[in-house]
């Protein structure tokens, strides 16, 4: 068991290391699990309050406890793996290995994004005596209240529990008490953490979309020696201009379960993009990589499976009749270069499998994907002021901002007040 983990490892290691010297000057790279990535209101690591300044810092180790009260916490996992832990709730790390990440949850509610695990790789969440093994990409949701449970929005997870074990498939969910018996659960139900997670889940892509603009441009479109066919070190970069760590793929793309794409440097420059004036920093228009078969409801805060079903199919009619744009303002070609498992982009993009994730939430539909046309067809600028010193600007001219989501109040942490249209 010991000698099987450790392979895996060196070769993670290896690779960190020489994407670490590839770097443009200015980013910090890390692969460990326990990076405490954003706070919202009042959280605790091992009881002592945690500030949102100073976070590039701040990780939990072996055994350490996260917990919260009113207010929210996102914790980092392996490369590409996002755990957020709700109001008034409580988490441990219990091993921060590469290989098996172990979580406990030991009170409240903790939502799961894995949109990085790759062949390998599991995440482990304990709960009440009970283990929850997830090797498969996609959104789960466990609660330790009374009764714990365990639920697979998308994905597939293998929950065990004393003599018992069952294979828990997306739209089921479990009590995790007695004979694990799997029931529906109501994808309608509004949900805050949910909402949380699906801004966070814009806020990451966006980040990461930077940090690879920024490595492409870096190696003059070659990445340091590392083609489109080639292999970047995947992990963790911290990124001043964000104040977060952006998880950049090795390779090809990958997309989360609500729609965001996350471009390794070798593909960033096809990728398509939708103009988030609300994540704007310091006057600098944001763009945010979507999944071309199922786009996000970009700027749309929906608390619900069913409800972000809704948004994402009115965003893929909605921007069916312009077609897709790259960041530049170049149309997006229906093949790019094709790397391990991609396939291509435009019509030809994968949906899911090693590369695309989880194409959907599970339900029918979901149509083509395109974007808003944009008026400019000028290549990127070069390190144009924006945050972190990455390449990008302004896509052409923005399109009409969505409509405001219902509540507002910034959930994700993100600038300019309100996520939709700027505040007045």
């Amino acid at each position: 068991m010991g000698r099987a983990c450790k392979k895996p490892v060196l070769v993670l290691s290896g690779l960190l290391l020489t994407a670490l010297y590839a770097m443009p000057q200015g980013y910090t790279i890390s692969a460990k699990p326990g990076a405490v990535n954003h706070i919202e209101g009042k959280a605790f690591r091992n009881g002592k309050p945690l500030s949102d300044k100073g976070l590039k810092s701040t990780f939990l180790d072996a055994n350490d406890t996260l917990s919260t009260g009113v207010g929210k916490a996102e914790v980092l996992l392996t490369p590409g793996v996002f755990l957020r832990v709700g109001d008034n709730s409580q988490i441990s790390l219990i091993s921060p290995s590469l290989t098996n990440t172990q979580v406990e949850v030991n009170r409240g509610e903790v939502m799961l994004e894995a949109t990085g695990l790759v062949k390998d790789q599991s995440i482990q969440i304990l709960n009440h005596g009970s283990s929850t093994t997830i090797s498969k990409n996609g959104l789960y949701r466990f609660t330790a209240d009374d009764p714990p449970t365990a639920a697979v929005l998308d994905g597939k997870a293998s929950v065990s529990l004393q003599d018992h074990k069952i294979d828990l498939k997306k739209g089921k969910q479990v009590v995790l008490a007695g004979n694990l018996k799997p029931q529906k659960f109501d994808a309608k139900k509004e949900d805050k953490l949910y909402a949380w997670s699906n801004v966070r889940s814009e806020y990451g892509a966006a980040a990461t979309y930077r940090v690879a603009q920024s490595a492409f441009d870096a190696g003059s479109g070659r990445w340091h020696g590392f083609g489109y066919n080639g292999f970047t070190g995947p992990g963790w970069y911290w990124n001043d201009g964000f104040s977060s760590w952006a998880w950049l793929p090795g390779s090809g793309a990958f997309y989360s379960p609500f729609g965001y794409g996350y471009y390794s440097p070798g593909l960033v420059m096809n990728a398509p993009v939708v103009i988030a004036p609300w994540l704007a920093r310091n006057g600098v228009t944001a763009q945010v990589p979507i999944n071309p078969n199922n786009p996000a409801a970009v700027g749309m805060v929906t608390a619900s499976p069913w409800a972000n079903h809704q948004a994402r199919m009115e965003a893929a009619r909605s921007m069916a009749a312009s077609g897709m744009r790259t960041g530049s303002g170049a149309p997006v070609p229906n093949r790019g270069p094709d790397t391990e498992g991609m396939g291509g982009f435009g019509r030809d993009m994968p949906g899911g499998g090693r590369m695309g994730g989880p194409a959907s939430m599970g339900y029918p539909g979901g149509g083509p994907a395109s974007m808003p046309a944009n008026s400019s067809g000028s290549s990127m600028p070069s390190n144009s002021g924006n945050p972190g010193g990455m390449p990008g600007g302004n896509a052409g001219a923005p399109p009409p901002p969505p409509p405001a989501p219902s509540g507002g109040g910034n959930p994700g942490g993100m600038p300019g007040g309100r996520v939709g249209p700027p505040p007045q």
